[in-house]
């Protein structure tokens, strides 16, 4: 899911390997730009462009709120140096990994508050959980 916990989804520039520079594209984006208040432009609205096109439970629909809340914090928020080294948030793309993080990292300079978030999205996984096997994901 877009905002379980162990969604490490992330974008960023200036990735290193086998002696190559590359750039990281987010495309897991729920929102677009304008809905979080972003500094610049996402690379992909593939995933935005996606939901746009659902109809959301009203637990999803709660999700989504919150989780924009979330979005719209880190991209009103500044980071220093090691955070945004650490995190790697050096393009507006950045992935809800990043965002988690890098609000933990600066609750001391802007605290965060993930409860409201947090009682929505266990409200909406409370009721997916049964249908995983009534819908065949699982035996």
């Amino acid at each position: 899911m877009l905002f379980a916990g162990k969604n490490l989804t992330a974008g960023a520039n200036g990735l290193e390997w086998n002696n190559k520079q590359w750039s990281l594209t987010n495309h897991f984006i729920p929102f677009t730009e304008t809905e979080v208040s972003a500094k610049g432009r996402f690379e992909s609205s593939f995933m935005s462009d996606y939901i746009a096109k659902l109809k959301l439970s009203a637990e999803a629909r709660a999700v989504m709120s919150e989780g924009k809340k979330l979005w719209q914090q880190y991209h009103a928020s500044q980071y220093e140096k090691k955070i945004r080294d650490e995190y790697k948030l050096n393009r507006p793309d950045v992935g809800w990994y990043q965002i988690r993080k890098a609000l933990e990292a600066n609750n001391d300079n802007e605290p965060v508050d993930f409860t409201p978030f947090k009682e929505v999205y266990d409200a909406l996984s409370s009721k997916l959980r049964p249908m995983v096997y009534a819908l065949g994901f699982l035996r």
